[in-house]
């Protein structure tokens, strides 16, 4: 199995772990009355905290410090996705009807593509994989 394989097997991993701690988050605050589109920002955020730290650490083995390039990419990567589902529950759940927990299911789905992509692309990559030579 080659390096990229063993490396999307472990985002994928990662991806359901961060899943499972939004979704666990964002049912918490919906079921205590907390309104649904901060809910979805404040779960969504822990899901993105620990994506850093697992594909940082596990998935792309960064060993050097976090430099500031990644770190702003990440929150790029995210803020746009993030803005994404936002967009899309409210639409799933206010205006075409969908149960709350389906349309975050729905999103949820999208949401792991979006990022995947974006993390692929523009966040965890060295200089060598942007083009960039010294």
């Amino acid at each position: 199995m080659t390096n990229k394989w063993i490396s999307f097997i472990k985002f994928a991993l990662v991806g359901v772990v961060n899943t499972l701690i939004d979704f666990v988050v964002y049912a918490l605050l919906t079921t205590i009355g907390v309104n649904y589109i901060l809910a979805q920002w404040i779960s969504y955020s822990a899901g993105i905290l620990n994506s850093y730290v697992m594909n940082r650490k596990w998935t792309f083995e960064r060993k050097e410090k976090s430099s500031k390039r990644e770190v702003i990419s990440f929150v790029i990567v995210n803020l746009i996705t993030l803005s994404l589902t936002s967009f899309l529950l409210t639409v799933l759940y206010n205006k075409w009807g969908i149960a709350l927990l389906i349309s975050k299911l729905l999103i949820t789905i999208v949401s792991v593509g979006i990022n995947f992509i974006g993390t692929k692309l523009f966040v965890f990559t060295t200089k060598k994989e942007r083009g960039i030579h010294i």
